[in-house]
């Protein structure tokens, strides 16, 4: 096998997995489960971001990534990455993109203590798919496997089992949640 292409099954190689997904999802949990099992490094693109001050702004102490830097900065990357901004990454990669029930997702950003604004930006960022809109602009192969009702080491294991094929993508459809608020 080629250095840094990792094969899962026969026919299905590629040089990069991204994970994204709203924030509260389970990424990084999942990431470092996924990249342990695959034996792939795993870039926590948030810690990057930071770390190599790879933003342009912070905005109500949030930071302002540098798209275009960040951009930079992955390619030829060999691995797994996960960040919630990758989805607004053109990459060469296989994305996989974590969802969760709304409802779900706003009792977890709660426990985290996000602020109010910030837990309903997220929530409605989830309801209206903002994350695997943007994922199937960039990348040729996106897949999204729902968290809802699975541990991380559940959705991990689902993780493995859709990007090998032996499971299809998970079908999300949180239009109950937006009729209802």
């Amino acid at each position: 096998m080629r250095k840094g292409v990792f094969k899962l099954s026969v026919h299905n190689y590629f040089h990069m997995i991204v994970i994204s997904g709203t924030p509260g999802t389970g990424k990084t949990q999942v990431a470092r489960l996924v990249a342990k099992s695959l034996g792939l490094p795993l870039l926590d693109v948030t810690r990057l971001v930071r770390e190599e001050r790879l933003f342009t702004s912070r905005e109500n102490g949030v930071l302002v990534v540098d798209m275009p830097a960040l951009g930079k900065r992955l390619r030829g990357f060999s691995g797994l990455a996960e960040g919630h901004v990758l989805c607004e990454l053109k990459l060469p990669a296989r994305c996989v993109v974590l969802r969760t029930d709304p409802r779900v997702l706003e009792a977890r950003l709660k426990r985290r203590k996000y602020r109010k604004q910030k837990i309903l930006d997220n929530v409605e960022s989830e309801a209206l798919d903002y994350c695997l809109i943007y994922a199937r602009e960039n990348y040729r192969d996106v897949l999204q496997v729902d968290t809802t009702r699975r541990t991380a080491e559940q959705t991990a294991r689902r993780v493995l089992r859709v990007l090998d094929g032996k499971a299809v993508s998970d079908k999300v459809d949180w239009t109950d949640w937006i009729l209802n608020h």
